[in-house]
């Protein structure tokens, strides 16, 4: 009896064992149907073929080298491409992956990255900038001692438009800027007007890596490009410089000459809070829906809506002027923010070195865009609000229906 239960025990081992190394399963009784591969609504692909062509078209007409745009829409990337070439008189084409400078809309990134620190307990919005910073002062001490993190992220520090932004340009480092600003004689009261700044903008890199014990740009990669995989975006020149795929910015010359490129240049990097984040269109969507809020385990939509909250108003339309009936606009923190007749829209604008750059989107219908070109041009303001008014109308027309 003994053997024959030893005997039954072994077939049942070598059985076992041989499904094992057979991969043979039985079916999981819970098992999960495969979920439905997405089709693009026909609607939407016509509207993007359309807007391809068009794109296209306004890029030769207003004689833009190159550019790239991406399309988010509903959580998904339903749009990114390149256009024309990365130099004039060159055959490389531009495509989704090129990289190109961003300028101010690194802005967008800065406040973000705030955003992340301030859920991980590193800073909130209504510290005094002088309790981080012991060199910083302002030609009011008073004044000095009530600026919080938020008026530097809203530019309502009081200081005159973009104070300090020549030693920005000139390449001096944001520790020789600070003591500074204590010579600049003050325009408002901290909070009650907007005045567009760079130096002191890019004071929130010195306040965070004061709180993190981290340098500014590793904490960009850690909680931003790395998780978010941006995997073309950097945020030094040799990141773009040394890049295979990069777009050559051009200067408008002459009619005859027309835009002839430049090298690239060295500005903003020692302020890349302010204007010296590097990224492709592709990695610009994924950015993107991170700002529609698809991205909660990297930062929550409440601290997002906090980001985009109105804070400072705009009355000048520059800035509105290309929304039909928009006459102001208004600051959150790193970003601008408009009302198109009920629809909000999060938006900035970037220029440097002959890169111009703009991002829009609105966070209630997840919808957003992103265009990078190698010139300065005006020709994305045009095509923006046209997109968002696209999508603005069809929506009234499911409604109404």
């Amino acid at each position: 009896m003994i053997r024959i239960l030893t005997a039954i025990l072994l077939l049942v081992v070598i059985s076992v064992s041989y499904l094992a190394f057979t991969g043979v399963a039985t079916e999981p009784n819970n098992s999960e149907p495969e979920p439905e591969e997405w089709v693009m609504d026909a609607s939407l692909a016509t509207y993007l073929e359309e807007f391809e062509k068009n794109f296209d078209e306004g890029l030769n007409d207003e004689e833009i080298p190159g550019g790239a745009v991406v399309i988010v829409k509903d959580g998904r990337i339903v749009f990114q491409k390149g256009f024309g070439v990365k130099e004039r008189g060159k055959p490389e084409n531009v495509d989704e992956h090129t990289i190109f400078r961003l300028g101010s809309l690194s802005k967008g990134f800065t406040s973000v990255l705030a955003g992340v620190l301030a859920e991980e307990g590193f800073v909130s919005w209504d510290q005094p900038v002088s309790h981080f910073l012991m060199d910083f002062r302002l030609n009011d001490p008073e004044q000095t001692g009530r600026i919080q993190v938020r008026h530097l992220l809203s530019h309502t520090t009081g200081l005159p438009r973009h104070a300090y932004t020549n030693l920005v340009e000139d390449g001096l480092t944001l520790d020789l800027i600070i003591p500074r600003f204590e010579q600049v004689p003050l325009i408002s009261r901290e909070g009650a007007q907007h005045s567009y700044q760079n130096a002191a903008y890019s004071l929130i890199e010195k306040i965070l890596e004061a709180q993190t014990n981290a340098d500014f740009n590793s904490l960009m990669y850690e909680k931003l490009l790395n998780p978010l995989e941006m995997v073309h975006s950097s945020t030094s020149y040799d990141g773009i410089f040394n890049s295979g795929n990069k777009a050559t910015p051009h200067l408008y010359v002459s009619r005859t000459r027309g835009r002839v490129p430049v090298p690239i240049s060295g500005k903003y990097y020692n302020a890349v809070s302010s204007g010296g984040v590097n990224a492709s269109a592709s990695d610009m969507g994924k950015w993107l829906l991170l700002l529609t809020g698809h991205y909660p385990d990297i930062i929550s939509e409440e601290t997002l809506a906090e980001i985009y909250e109105p804070f400072a108003t705009i009355r000048n339309q520059r800035f509105s002027r290309h929304w039909d009936g928009v006459n102001q606009s208004h600051y959150g923190m790193g970003w601008r923010v408009l009302d198109n007749h009920g629809q909000k829209i999060v938006y900035h604008g970037g220029y440097v070195n002959g890169f111009r750059s703009e991002i829009a989107f609105s966070p209630e219908d997840g919808t957003g865009i992103c265009i990078l070109i190698n010139t300065n041009s005006s020709y994305p303001l045009t095509v923006i609000p046209d997109f968002f008014n696209h999508f603005k109308t069809s929506a009234l027309d499911i409604v109404l229906e």
